[in-house]
């Protein structure tokens, strides 16, 4: 990596930072970052970590090990399972990609979530 392209690299940690203290995330939080494996959502789910939540990782079958490393407690297969359809609610979901319905993530926050 050349020097012009690592200098950009921080931008996507002070992204993610930026959304998570928007978002006020609390230790015991369930958070989703769908989108978890591109340029922002490593940062995004270690963080989160950080922050004590309990992340949820959305991306392709080939990041879903790195996201497990990186400390995501769950993990799902956007291309096997539309995390809108499993049933489970979030305090916060970090769409990276919006490649789920809106209406969909909207009903998968808990009642005081924020997207």
């Amino acid at each position: 990596m050349i020097y012009e392209q690592a200098a950009t690299v921080p931008t996507g940690g002070l992204e993610a930072l930026n959304m998570l203290k928007k978002a006020n995330i609390q230790s015991g939080q369930k958070v989703l970052i769908n989108g978890a494996g591109g340029t922002i959502g490593p940062f995004a789910v270690q963080l989160a970590k950080y922050f004590g939540a309990e992340v949820t990782g959305v991306d392709s079958t080939k990041k879903l090990d790195m996201l497990l490393s990186i400390g995501a407690d769950h993990v799902n297969d956007y291309t096997q399972e539309d995390f809108t359809k499993s049933g489970e609610t979030y305090d916060f979901i970090l769409d990276l990609v919006r490649n789920s319905s809106f209406s969909g993530s909207i009903k998968s926050l808990n009642q005081n979530g924020c997207y």
